[in-house]
């Protein structure tokens, strides 16, 4: 005869099938996260301003990170944050790391002035059709992303991005 006071059966499998949920959704969340921090960069050419004779490809950058940045000329957190980029580029050469700026949504000559007048040194180009944008899957700018030396996304900020952000991602990154 059972107690009235313990609980039915169905209780115990119900704890049960609660528990195995939650272990379900733990793995789940974990391959989610795993998956984020492991995405490939996806390849992508562009040309180089300003004569749009030269392409920047992201493949051609194997075994060396790349700096991405998604900007316009009228973005104001894009011309913030373009002199931090820029001195990215100041303390790591060539060499050590790639840099490009991903021109959105903007008239050619609009953005040449703007590289222009900030003086920026390292490479931009247009995505003149939106579908570096769109591999990216980029909804507002500016967004920077960091590829490391094995092509995978190790960081990504949308929004602007401080010079402080940035040297801890690149001595994160190149040691």
């Amino acid at each position: 005869m059972r107690n009235s006071r313990s609980l039915p059966i169905l209780s115990n499998h119900k704890s049960e099938i609660i528990l195995l949920i939650l272990a379900i959704s733990a793995i789940i969340l974990t391959v989610f996260l795993l998956q984020e921090r492991t995405q490939k960069a996806p390849d992508f050419q562009a040309k180089i301003y300003p004569n749009l004779e030269e392409s920047f490809k992201l493949s051609d950058h194997k075994n060396k990170p790349v700096l991405i940045n998604f900007w316009a000329s009228w973005c104001v957190p894009c011309e913030v944050e373009f002199p931090h980029i820029q001195k990215m580029r100041e303390i790591y050469n060539e060499t050590d790391l790639a840099i490009f700026g991903i021109n959105s949504f903007d008239l050619t000559e609009d953005a040449i002035q703007f590289t222009e007048r900030l003086n920026i040194s390292f490479q931009t180009g247009p995505d003149l059709y939106g579908k570096i944008n769109e591999l990216y899957q980029i909804t507002g700018l500016p967004v920077t992303i960091l590829v490391d030396k094995k092509g995978i996304i190790r960081q990504k900020k949308i929004g602007y991005i401080d010079d402080v952000t940035l040297k801890e991602w690149l001595v994160e990154e190149l040691g």
